[in-house]
């Protein structure tokens, strides 16, 4: 095991511009594998109730060949719709087991908006969407609601820091599913100050992208396509950096999929 290093607060705003030379030296590769990324999603939208599970579980397997495809990339190579399933050819036992633990963190945050929520959720949502409705009952429902978003908000942010870097390390290192969760946590947590800087940059690029969108559709709907890639690639270029002495003890097998 490596331990994650500690970086500037400046090094996430280059995970961007880092990521988004990754997609500008394969962009159609990475326009090949988000347009199977996004017809996978929308078959999953289609299967009723196992839909949204399947995509969990197959999410990091999916993501691990991207980042397989980025190190492609970075070695001079291009970015091919095989990365993007290598995942089910290397490590997929454990990198089910990753999405197994996405499914029950997803079953964790519905119990407990279920529970702690319920009928005032109802009732949120039915005051909100009527005009006429009592504003001081509004912001009671509001008040009363607001820790379980502050437990909500708390939750999804420490499941995903344990996932951020999990599936790069899992591609590239022998560590086991529950290694990968502790040291991609541990990454997060004392690099909280660059990935506050990114952000607040994926955030400008973001709003920048929907702005363009609303102005001119084609141009918009063209730049979003290559704004997905880069906050992927950017994770990879996040995990570079902070485990900048990883031994990539499987780079061929990884890199060359044809």
């Amino acid at each position: 095991m490596t331990s994650p290093r500690r970086v500037p607060f400046i090094r996430g705003f280059y995970w961007i511009s880092e990521g988004f030379q990754l997609v500008f030296q394969s962009p159609f590769g990475w326009m090949k594998v988000i347009t199977l990324w996004f017809g996978f999603t929308l078959l999953c939208s289609m299967i009723i109730a196992i839909g949204p599970i399947l995509f969990s579980l197959m999410l990091p397997i999916l993501f691990a060949g991207l980042m397989a495809g980025c190190r492609a990339i970075e070695n001079g190579q291009s970015m091919t719709a095989g990365h993007l399933f290598a995942g089910f050819r290397n490590k997929p036992a454990r990198l089910i087991t990753l999405g197994g633990i996405n499914v029950l963190g997803e079953l964790i945050l519905t119990t407990i908006l279920l529970v702690w929520g319920g009928q005032r959720m109802i009732e949120l949502q039915t005051l909100s969407m009527d005009g006429t409705g009592n504003l001081e009952q509004l912001q009671l429902l509001v008040s009363d609601l607001t820790p379980m978003f502050i437990t909500l908000a708390i939750i999804q942010v420490i499941l995903l820091m344990l996932g951020w870097f999990a599936p790069a390390l899992l591609v590239f290192s022998d560590m086991t599913t529950s290694q990968a969760l502790s040291l991609s946590g541990k990454a997060c947590l004392i690099n909280t100050l660059p990935f506050l800087a990114y952000s607040v940059g994926m955030g400008a690029l973001l709003m920048a992208l929907v702005t363009a969108a609303f102005a001119v559709p084609v141009l918009g709907i063209l730049l979003f396509m290559m704004g997905i890639p880069t906050i992927i690639a950017a994770v990879y270029a996040s995990y570079r950096d902070i485990f900048s002495d990883v031994i990539d003890l499987e780079d061929s097998r990884w890199t060359r999929v044809e």
